[in-house]
């Protein structure tokens, strides 16, 4: 009998106690199938390197380790400016394919755009093993990323946390620098750059001093872009070697990529200008959004370890 009234009260009856029941009974359901549903994470993740796409989209590598605790971590992902009040910074996790026998990539630390176009450079900063040294070549088709080819690192590099790539003419130019932890100074360095078949030049380099942070743990340089103009911007910072901090760093103008009487390219150090001093954050990326008809924006991301990734348009 008790069973019976359960089946009426259900499908026909109108009393509070009915609703109440079906109230009960929709709250369990969803409530259960959430709990089936695997944990999404909440925090933006690492933006240990980051190229502006298009309009309000940026692409963003993390630097998730071939590691048995990170093995499965993501390594790319599209990442979009909040439209509304409360809406927050937008992203997705690609699914990406990497070729070659050492498999998934290890420690993206950098990726830079091809000027003009949707195929970018995805650097592996060549921590601590000689295994994973490789740049791939990519190209986003509509939200997919591809990666098309890949070779390795033609030169000996430690910890390279930055890489741009600039048109100087007809010719792409490929730029990148060591973090240089606890040194006063690193290396600039750059090259001509091919895509088909991917292949990088002899490297011509200029030594730049950093001058905010410094010290033993300050890091000269951790991100690179260079805009339409060939103006070079970068990130300087300090990382306290605790992943709860604290940090700090510095985004600075510094010179200007060109061609010199030869149409060779060359790079040119000026009269740095700071651009913007984040107590507190570090910063590992940084890129120019040159949106057609407006001014020039520049958007830094951090890898603040624990606390996760943040995305800012500096004043």
């Amino acid at each position: 009998m008790r069973s019976g009234y359960r089946t009426r009260a259900i499908s026909g009856g109108t009393g509070p106690r009915t609703f109440f029941r079906v109230a009960l009974l929709g709250w369990t359901l969803v409530n259960w199938a959430e709990a089936q549903q695997p944990a999404q994470p909440k925090t933006l993740l690492d933006l240990s390197g980051m190229a502006w796409v298009e309009e309000d989209l940026f692409l963003a590598v993390h630097d998730g380790k071939n590691e048995p605790d990170e093995i499965a971590w993501p390594r790319v992902s599209l990442v979009r400016l909040p439209k509304f009040e409360l809406e927050g910074i937008r992203w997705r996790n690609l699914d990406v394919a990497f070729p070659g026998p050492q498999g998934r990539s290890h420690d993206l630390e950098s990726v830079c755009r091809i000027p003009g176009s949707r195929a970018f450079l995805l650097c592996e900063s060549g921590q601590k093993t000689r295994k994973y040294r490789r740049i791939f070549h990519a190209v986003l088709d509509n939200e997919n990323l591809r990666i098309d080819s890949y070779i390795p690192w033609p030169v000996e590099i430690t910890n390279v946390e930055a890489s741009a790539v600039a048109r100087v003419g007809g010719q792409f130019v490929f730029l990148y620098a060591e973090r240089a932890e606890g040194l006063a100074s690193t290396d600039i360095r750059w090259a001509k750059l091919s895509l088909e078949p991917l292949k990088i030049g002899e490297f011509q380099a200029v030594s730049y001093e950093a001058e905010d942070p410094t010290g033993e743990r300050a890091r000269p340089i951790v991100a690179m872009d260079v805009d339409s103009d060939g103006l070079i911007h970068i990130v300087s910072a300090y990382d306290s070697g605790n992943d709860d901090g604290p940090y700090r760093s510095v985004a600075w103008r510094i010179g200007k990529v060109s061609a010199d009487t030869q149409g060779m390219p060359k790079v040119e150090l000026c009269e740095r200008q700071r651009l913007g001093t984040l107590d507190g954050l570090k910063v590992e990326s940084i890129c120019v959004r040159e949106t057609p008809g407006e001014e020039k924006q520049v958007y830094i991301g951090t890898d603040d370890e624990h606390y996760g990734g943040i995305l800012r348009l500096l004043p």
